[in-house]
């Protein structure tokens, strides 16, 4: 098998990654003129579509979000390398699913928020508030940065395609239709970039399944290989990957996304029922299984297809680019499959900005413009003025998205190894935190404090610690022995190279192999699985957390509002109670929250609200 890439892009391929950008342009042009002509441009219609998206299509805006281009990149690399067991994680998801769907998403909704951090002032107060929203702005922030780099550099050496192109390309599409369109532009153009990405992702993989010699014999030498998943029962946190670690810290991993990230909490509310915001979420568990079998098996299928000539070691390539190498070689024969791909790539990784502008404008609208304009000039900003803002916002945040990017092109693969983990360690504190305030109604702001700080401070230790001090790392056996004589003479010439840095400087969200560590004998130092982030971060904080508020008398003697907390009937009754449960806020917590209050004194007094547009929709929605 030849390993050089004979097939490069022709003018077929950038037209269908021409006609991909095109149309997410088209998506948001159309929903902003079409707001404008109905007058119904607003804040509440740019963050939230007036609450009256429907379900299907928010459906799959959940999944296309965090179905980034770094997934699609490094999962089948991990599969060639390693072995399949990230297919397990998807079991992980189950649990995680209906904690977020049955417990979190109702919390959420009934409270009519624009931004889903102000549940932590309506529960704690305003500095547990502006902490949670600083958390959510570094996670989302670093992680598009990473979206947007990643893709550019692996495709820019193996395509030739110029990466600062590609960042500003997918920078400005994603700023210009999430500004101009809102979130109604943003859910209808990632249900359009799905449907590009799974179809990019099947093309390749049965084409390359043929290509390798069919199913039944990927699946004989995937197994003599040991590249099928194992069912490794071992409970050790600390050994990378088991079925347990990629159980139930997979599952907490997950639930950052879909329990305690702005992107998707801003979705649920999106819907007009709750029964809508469950069945939107809901509907992700199908759709992130078929998403990870297809990422696995297209790792098993690039395995067979390079059984005797490992390209990692024969052309000095990274995992991240194995994939688009991978592509052109099974289907640069076909002018505008390759071409496919490539859209599919870049929709995964635009699917994910937009998400990402659209979520941190309203949280700079509800945190940073609102108290500055009435702090500024006494008085609520009119309609008109909050929707200007939010669309500057967006622009804002887009253009620091795609500065955030170019800088990381400067410091190198430390920054996105640390973004690749950033979930985990940012995103694990601000989940406990919330899950805190949800189901531990006795834990107060002294408590939510101190283990937000605590999660936050050790998880930020256990995941940088490995990107200074490099653990061992590991592959599964690669041959060399059927390559050309002169690919065998680049890899006698390049082995130490390759053997010292090409797997230790891999690009992989789920699979990060600079933070995802095991335990080696050659080493004395012990590394948490990454996957393990999140499930350390809620241990220390629920654990802080309710020392702290034994220590400080819970809520004795405070009012906490009935909404932000699950009850538990044997132990939260009002009788039995010993601190007060009241659902009235205090009147400078009222004055602060604005937009929130309105739509709580309707619902309150029975009162249609404008943003609702069935008022039986109001009285249902109360009595849930």
């Amino acid at each position: 098998m030849t390993m050089a890439v004979t097939s490069t892009f022709q003018w077929q391929d950038y037209l269908v990654f021409g006609v991909m950008l095109l149309v997410s342009s088209v998506i948001g042009l159309y929903f902003g003129i079409k707001s404008k002509k109905r007058h119904t441009v607003s804040a509440e219609e740019m963050l939230t579509g007036s609450r009256n998206l429907p379900v299907l299509p928010v459906a799959m805006s959940l999944g296309a979000s965090f179905t980034s281009a770094t997934t699609i990149l490094g999962i089948p690399a991990e599969v060639y390398l390693r072995g399949g067991e990230q297919w397990i994680w998807a079991l992980g998801l189950i649990p995680c699913f209906l904690i977020a769907s049955f417990f979190i998403v109702p919390i959420f909704y009934k409270l009519h928020l624009t931004n889903a951090y102000e549940y932590l002032e309506l529960r704690f107060n305003y500095f547990i508030r502006g902490l949670g929203s600083f958390l959510f702005a570094v996670i989302i922030l670093v992680y598009m940065a990473a979206v947007l780099y990643a893709p550019a550099i692996a495709l820019s050496q193996v395509t030739g395609l110029s990466r600062e192109i590609s960042i500003l390309a997918m920078g400005a599409i994603c700023t210009f239709y999430t500004s101009i369109g809102g979130i109604r532009a943003v859910v209808w153009t990632d249900a359009f970039q799905l449907v590009i990405v799974w179809a990019g992702l099947l093309t390749v993989m049965f084409k390359g399944a043929e290509d390798a010699g069919g199913w039944t014999r990927v699946w004989e030498i995937s197994k003599e290989g040991s590249r099928l998943p194992k069912f490794d029962m071992n409970p050790d946190p600390f050994v990378r990957h088991t079925f347990w670690t990629l159980f139930i810290g997979g599952g907490f991993n997950m639930l950052t996304v879909y329990g305690a990230n702005q992107a998707n909490l801003q979705r649920y509310a999106s819907v007009r029922t709750l029964w809508g915001a469950r069945t939107a979420l809901l509907l992700n568990l199908p759709m992130w299984i078929f998403y990870l079998t297809i990422l696995c098996l297209m790792g098993l299928v690039m395995y067979v297809y390079y059984l005797t000539c490992d390209p990692l070691k024969t052309q000095k390539l990274k995992p991240d680019q194995l994939v688009p190498l991978f592509v052109l070689q099974t289907m640069g024969k076909f002018p505008g499959l390759p071409g496919l791909f490539l859209a599919a790539i870049f929709s995964a990784s635009i699917s994910t900005v937009s998400s990402g502008i659209n979520s941190l404008a309203a949280v700079s609208l509800e945190d940073i413009f609102k108290p500055c304009f009435r702090c500024i000039f006494q008085t609520k900003p009119s309609a008109r003025m909050t929707s200007l803002a939010t669309i500057i916002m967006a622009i804002i945040v887009g253009c620091v998205t795609i500065a955030l990017t170019y800088g990381a092109d400067y410091i190198g693969n430390t920054a996105i190894q640390i973004s690749f983990g950033i979930f985990g360690m940012v995103g694990g504190p601000l989940l406990g935190l919330i899950m805190s305030g949800i189901f531990f109604p006795f834990i107060n702001s002294w408590g939510a404090a101190f283990g937000l700080l605590a999660s936050l401070v050790v998880s930020l230790y256990v995941g940088i610690d490995p990107v200074i001090n490099p653990a061992p790392k590991f592959s599964l056996p690669l041959r060399t022995d059927g390559c050309p004589l002169i690919n065998a003479t680049v890899w006698n010439v390049t082995n130490v190279y390759n053997n010292t840095t090409t797997i230790a400087n891999q690009v992989v969200y789920n699979s990060t192999t600079t933070i995802a560590n095991q335990v080696s004998s050659q080493s004395d130092r012990l590394y948490l699985s990454y996957i393990h982030y999140a499930t350390l971060a809620l241990i220390v904080s629920f654990t802080v957390g309710i020392i702290v508020s034994l220590i400080t008398c819970c809520n004795k003697g405070k009012t906490i509002d009935e909404r932000t907390y699950y009850h538990y009937s044997w132990l939260c009754s009002k009788k039995n109670s010993s601190y007060d449960l009241g659902q009235d806020m205090t009147d400078k917590k009222k004055e602060r929250l604005g937009s929130f209050d309105e739509q709580d004194f309707h619902t309150r007094n029975g009162i249609s609200n404008p943003d609702f547009h069935d008022p039986d929709i109001l009285k249902k929605t109360e009595n849930l």
